[in-house]
C-alpha cells in the first residue's frame, strides 16, 4: 500500500484545550470523578450547548490518531494487529482492571460462606469476626466499583481512538483508489462501510477483552464451587460444555446469515444512491412511486434476513440463560442423588451464589460470540477493499520525487509541466493517449481545446494522477489548483466555500472576487458572502456556481491553475470579464491551463499556446499559426455593446512593463515575471462600495439552530414512546414477564430455604 497524502486545510473547528477537566484534576479527583461535577451541575441548571463541552483532547483527536496507526497497518497488512500494536498497553490496562473487578465479585460467595458457617457452628455465632468480614466486603465492593467505572472510562476513550482511526484509514483509501477500484466499490459500498462495519468492528473492541475475561470467569467460579460441592462440579461442567458447544453452531449460523444482511445492505445503498444520483430525472417523469417500492422490496428482503438473525440470537440468548439453571440442577441432582450427601445451609447459599454468578459470563458470552462472529464479517469486507489497488505514487514526478537530472534539465528550462513519451488511460487494455508528449513553461498560458469525447478532462485527470500511465513519464513541478468541469459546491457560506480553510485576507479576498466577476452577485444575497448555500449549491444558478468554484481555486495562490471548462456555464459578456480580469489579471503571473471550447479565446492573442486533443493524440500549436483561420481580436463579437472593462486595446496589453513587487504583493503571490504584468491597473476593477447597504446575516442561514424543549418530558412524550415500542399491550405482557421472571426467582430461594430447613431438622436423626 502507497502513503500517498493529500494536503488537509483547517475548517475553523474549535481548537483543543491543552487542558480539560480531566486533564487539570488531581489524583483524589480523577479517582472519584469529582472533575466532572462542574458540568453535571450546569447541566442540571440548564440545558448544555456544544461550547460548553471540553473540546477534543489532542492525544484523541483523529490527526494524531491516523498519523500513529495507519503506518503500523501498512507494515503489518492486519487491522487486529493494529489496534493490539497501537492501543494494546490501553487495552492491558482495561484487562487488569476488569480482572480485578471479577476477582472482587468472587468475594462475597466466600463472605457469605463464611457467616453461615459461623451461624452453624457449635461454638457459637463470632459476631466480630463475621462484622470483620462485611467490612472487608464493603472495602472490596468499593474498589470493584472504582475499577468497574475507570475501565468504563478507558473504554470508552480507546472507542474513540479505534474510530478515528478506522475512519481515517478508510478515508485515505478512499482517496487513494484508482479508477479500476472504483468500478468495483461503488458509493453506496463505500458509505456502508463508514456506517456498518466501523461500528461493528469498534463494538468487537469494546468486548474483545471479554473473550479472556469471562472463560477465565467461568473457570474461576467452577473451581471455587469445586471446593463446596466436590466432584458434582465437573457434571455441571459437562453442562456448560454442551451448553457452548450448541451455541457455538449457533454462531456460525450468526455468522452465515449476518454476511448476507451485509450483503442486502450493500445492495440497499446502491439503489438508494442511484436515486439520490437521478432525482431530478425521477421527478420530472414522475416515477417517485416505482422507485419506492423498488426500494420497499429492497428493504423487505433485509428485514427477511434481520428477522432471522434476530430469531437466532434469541435462541443463542435463551440457551446461555438457561445455562446456570441447568448447571444447578445438574450439580445439585449428583450432589444429593450420586455422592449422597446432605445440603446444609452453608453449602447451598454457597453454591447457589457461585451459580448466580454464572449468569452473567454465560449470558455475556452469548453476545460476545456473536459481536465476535460480526467483526470477522465486517473485519474481512474492510480488509477486501483496503487490499483494492491505488493510484500509482509515482504516476505523476514532483521536485521532491523526479530524478535529479531530469530535474535539474526542467529547471534550466523553466519547465514546471512535462509529459514524455507517455501512454495513459483509465484501463490497462485500452489506453486513452498513447506517446504523447507536451512541455509547458512556468507563467504561461496554454488553453486545451478538441471535439465533445477527445478527453480534454481526461489530459487534466492525467496531470493530477488520477489516471493510469502505462509507460513514459509526467512531471508537474508546483502547487496545483484545479476546477473540475462539473462545479463543486460545498454545504456553506459563499465565503467559506472560497476560503477552503485557508486563512482570511481581506484585500486578497476582495481581488479574487472582482477577477472572478462575482462582486454585483454578492448584492444580491440577503447576507453577501455570509450567505448559506445549500446541499450541491441548490440556490445559486450554474454561473454563480462555476464562479465561485473558479474564486475557490484562484484564492488558494497555487503555482499550477489546471482549470476544466470553468467559462461554460457563462455568458459571452461575462466570459469576457473573467478572462480579462482573472486570466490575464489576477493570475497573470501563473502558469494556467485552460479547457475550452470557445473559438475566441482559442484564437486570442493573449494567450501563448493552444494544444488540441484529437484521436488520443495531443498536438501542441503555437498562437500564431492560427492567425490565418481565426478572427485575432479580443474574444467575442466586437458588435456587441460595450462597457467599462468590456474590451482592452492591442497597445495596452502589449506594451512593455517592469513589474515591482507593490504591484501584486497584496493579490497573488508571483511565480515568474510575465510579459503581462502591467495588465494590474487596466484589468482589475476595485469592488464596489456598498454604500448604505447592510447583510442580515440571520436571512442568509439555511441551517437554523435546533429548538429543543426545556423543562420536565411531558406525559405525552411518554406515551408516544410507548406506542412506538409496540402499545401498552406489548408493555404490560414484558413487565408482566419481567415480574414472573424475578417471583420464580425468589420462590426457588424460598424453596431452597425450606428444603435446608427441613435437611437440618431432619440431619440429628
Amino acid at each position: 500500500m502507497t502513503t500517498t497524502k493529500y494536503q488537509a486545510v483547517s475548517i475553523g473547528a474549535r481548537a483543543a484545550s491543552p487542558k480539560d477537566g480531566h486533564q487539570k484534576a488531581n489524583a483524589f479527583s480523577k479517582l472519584l470523578f469529582r472533575w466532572a461535577t462542574p458540568l453535571m451541575a450546569l447541566g442540571n441548571e440548564r440545558q448544555l450547548d456544544p461550547a460548553d463541552v471540553w473540546p477534543l483532547q489532542l492525544e484523541n483527536q483523529c490527526s494524531v490518531v491516523g498519523r500513529v496507526f495507519e503506518p503500523v497497518f501498512i507494515q503489518s497488512h492486519s487491522i487486529m494487529w493494529a489496534i493490539a500494536s497501537v492501543f494494546g498497553w490501553d487495552m492491558l490496562w482495561i484487562l487488569v482492571m476488569q480482572v480485578g473487578k471479577v476477582l472482587g465479585s468472587l468475594y462475597g460467595p466466600y463472605v457469605l460462606q463464611q457467616i453461615v458457617l459461623s451461624m452453624e457452628s457449635n461454638a457459637g455465632f463470632d459476631i466480630t469476626y463475621c462484622l470483620e468480614l462485611i467490612a472487608s466486603l464493603v472495602v472490596v465492593r468499593v474498589v470493584s466499583a472504582l475499577l468497574s467505572a475507570h475501565s468504563d472510562l478507558q473504554m470508552q476513550m480507546v472507542v474513540v481512538k479505534v474510530t478515528s482511526a478506522l475512519q481515517h484509514l478508510l478515508f485515505q483509501k478512499s482517496l487513494r483508489l484508482d479508477a479500476a477500484s472504483r468500478r468495483v466499490k461503488s458509493t453506496g459500498e463505500i458509505s456502508n462501510l463508514f456506517l456498518s462495519d466501523i461500528p461493528t468492528i469498534v463494538a468487537f473492541s469494546m468486548v474483545g477483552n471479554q473473550l479472556v475475561i469471562l472463560p477465565v470467569q467461568i473457570i474461576l467460579t467452577l473451581w471455587l464451587l469445586y471446593t463446596v460441592i466436590g466432584w458434582s462440579t465437573f457434571v455441571g461442567a459437562a453442562v456448560v460444555v454442551f451448553t457452548l458447544g450448541g451455541n457455538q453452531f449457533l454462531s456460525n449460523t450468526i455468522e452465515t446469515t449476518f454476511d448476507a444482511l451485509m450483503s442486502q445492505k450493500d445492495t440497499r445503498m446502491k439503489a438508494i444512491n442511484e436515486m439520490f444520483g437521478a432525482m431530478q430525472i425521477i421527478k420530472l417523469n414522475a416515477w417517485e412511486e416505482m422507485f419506492a417500492a423498488k426500494l420497499a422490496v429492497e428493504r423487505t428482503k433485509e428485514l427477511e434476513i434481520l428477522w432471522r438473525l434476530f430469531v437466532l440470537v434469541t435462541i443463542s440468548v435463551v440457551l446461555l440463560y438457561l445455562g446456570p439453571t441447568l448447571v444447578t440442577i445438574a450439580s445439585f441432582a449428583s450432589y444429593t442423588l450420586l455422592q449422597h450427601q446432605t445440603l446444609p445451609a452453608s453449602t447451598l447459599f454457597t453454591a447457589l451464589s457461585y451459580f448466580t454468578m454464572l449468569k452473567f459470563p454465560f449470558s455475556s458470552l452469548s453476545m460476545t460470540i456473536s459481536s465476535t462472529m460480526q467483526a470477522l464479517v465486517s473485519l474481512r469486507r474492510v480488509t477486501e477493499f483496503l487490499d483494492l489497488t491505488e493510484k500509482n505514487a509515482t504516476t505523476v514526478f514532483t521536485p521532491a520525487t523526479a530524478p535529479k537530472d531530469r530535474l535539474q534539465n526542467y529547471v534550466d528550462n523553466d519547465v514546471v509541466v512535462a509529459i514524455e513519451n507517455a501512454s495513459i488511460g483509465w484501463d490497462v487494455a485500452t489506453p486513452l493517449f498513447r506517446n504523447v508528449n507536451l512541455t509547458i513553461k512556468r507563467g504561461e498560458f496554454v488553453v486545451v481545446h478538441g471535439s465533445v469525447g477527445e478527453g480534454k478532462s481526461s489530459l487534466c485527470a492525467a496531470l493530477l494522477g488520477e489516471m493510469d500511465k502505462f509507460n513514459g513519464s509526467i512531471f508537474v513541478g508546483g502547487r496545483v489548483a484545479y476546477y473540475s468541469q462539473q462545479a463543486w459546491i460545498q454545504n456553506m457560506t459563499i465565503r467559506d466555500n472560497i476560503l477552503f480553510g485557508h486563512p482570511y485576507d481581506r484585500v486578497k479576498y476582495n481581488n479574487v472576487l472582482a477577477a472572478c466577476a462575482l462582486s454585483k452577485d454578492l448584492t444580491l444575497f440577503p447576507a453577501g458572502d455570509r450567505t448559506e448555500i445549500g446541499q450541491k449549491g441548490v440556490n445559486l444558478s450554474g454561473g454563480q456556481k462555476a464562479r465561485i468554484s473558479l474564486a475557490r481555486a484562484c484564492y488558494s495562490d497555487a503555482d499550477i491553475f489546471i482549470l476544466d471548462s470553468p467559462l461554460s456555464a457563462v455568458d459571452a459578456i461575462v466570459q469576457n470579464e473573467i478572462f480579462t480580469k482573472c486570466f490575464l489579471g489576477l493570475l497573470r503571473l501563473k502558469t494556467i491551463v485552460l479547457v475550452t471550447h470557445s473559438p475566441e479565446i482559442i484564437a486570442s492573442s493573449f494567450i501563448h499556446r493552444t494544444i488540441e486533443v484529437k484521436d488520443g493524440q495531443v498536438v501542441d500549436q503555437d498562437v500564431v499559426a492560427l492567425e490565418t483561420s481565426h478572427d485575432r481580436t479580443i474574444l467575442i463579437d466586437p458588435t456587441l455593446p460595450s462597457r467599462p472593462g468590456f474590451q482592452v486595446s492591442n497597445e495596452v496589453l502589449t506594451k512593455a512593463y517592469t513589474p515591482t513587487p507593490n504591484d501584486y504583493s497584496t493579490i497573488m503571490s508571483p511565480s515568474v515575471s510575465s510579459p503581462l504584468g502591467g495588465l494590474g491597473d487596466n484589468l482589475f476593477t476595485p469592488v464596489m462600495k456598498l454604500r448604505g447597504q447592510t447583510f442580515d446575516d440571520v436571512s442568509g442561514q439555511l441551517v437554523q439552530d435546533e429548538e429543543r424543549m426545556q423543562g420536565d418530558v411531558s406525559l405525552s412524550v411518554y406515551s408516544e414512546y410507548l406506542d412506538a415500542a409496540g402499545g401498552y399491550g406489548a408493555v404490560v405482557s414484558l413487565l408482566f414477564g419481567l415480574i414472573l421472571w424475578q417471583a420464580l426467582t425468589v420462590g426457588s430461594d424460598l424453596w431452597l430455604n425450606v428444603w435446608t430447613g427441613t435437611v437440618a431438622t431432619e440431619s440429628p436423626q
